[in-house]
């Protein structure tokens, strides 16, 4: 009976003392001036750093067109046409852009027109079988001519071998459809090429040379076939 009540008063006094202290130490933090050294010491908070996202501007085009009078136009009866264009892409991950244009034209009543228009492009590399197909739609709105205008085209390029050293050759078909609201008219056509390239330098010389050949051949159901030959020649430095 002792013994327990040796223990009872023990633990009465170990408890009134850390009572003590804790009301001691509770004491000495609202007496002491809270500064921000003090903060750093006891309290360990998590400063949230919010970064303001910068504006991109890579992929806006503006252009113009006429602003400037030239000296040129000093000999011309009539003026040119002023325009004043933007262009941009809303989305990073899609090829598809939106834009705008005004135009002021030169003659003597001056009328403002304006344009919408509207760009998306595709492009895909099947590297198994060396092929690339590409495909582009633009179209725009024109205020005076109360109608809109959509293109569709594409291209397939396939690669070909030919008994000839050093060339690189291959078939590209590109087929193409055209639609005018205003006039109600639809135009398609095809045209097929046949693109050869070749490196005339080597990789010692200061100048890169290549030579290309293409020889196409174009049909569409409105027009007579066409045929075209094209040589082109390429020189620019050797970096």
């Amino acid at each position: 009976m002792i013994l327990l009540l040796r223990r009872l008063v023990c633990l009465l006094v170990v408890s009134t003392a850390m009572t003590t202290h804790a009301v001691a130490n509770e004491d000495e933090i609202w007496s002491k001036n809270i500064t921000p050294a003090w903060l750093d010491e006891h309290v360990a908070a998590k400063r949230a750093s919010h970064t303001r996202p910068v504006p991109r501007l890579s992929r806006t085009q503006v252009w113009t067109n006429g602003l400037a009078r030239s000296d040129t136009q000093a000999f011309v009866p009539t003026d040119f046409d002023r325009t004043v264009g933007a262009k941009l892409q809303p989305f990073q991950d899609y090829n598809f852009l939106v834009g705008t244009e005004l135009v002021r034209s030169g003659a003597e009543s001056s009328v403002v027109s304006s344009k919408a228009s509207w760009e998306a492009f595709l492009k895909r590399d099947w590297q198994s079988l060396g092929v690339t197909v590409e495909v582009s739609t633009a179209g725009f709105v024109d205020s005076m001519q109360n109608g809109y205008s959509q293109s569709i085209s594409g291209s397939m390029e396939i690669p070909f071998e030919i008994p000839l050293a050093a060339w690189s050759t291959q078939l590209r078909l590109s087929p193409s459809m055209n639609l005018d609201s205003v006039s109600g008219a639809v135009g398609t056509g095809l045209l097929s090429e046949i693109i050869g390239e070749t490196r005339l330098s080597s990789q010692s010389n200061r100048f890169r040379s290549d030579l290309n050949v293409r020889i196409g051949y174009g049909v569409a159901p409105s027009t007579r076939p066409t045929a075209s030959a094209r040589l082109e020649l390429r020189i620019a430095p050797n970096l």
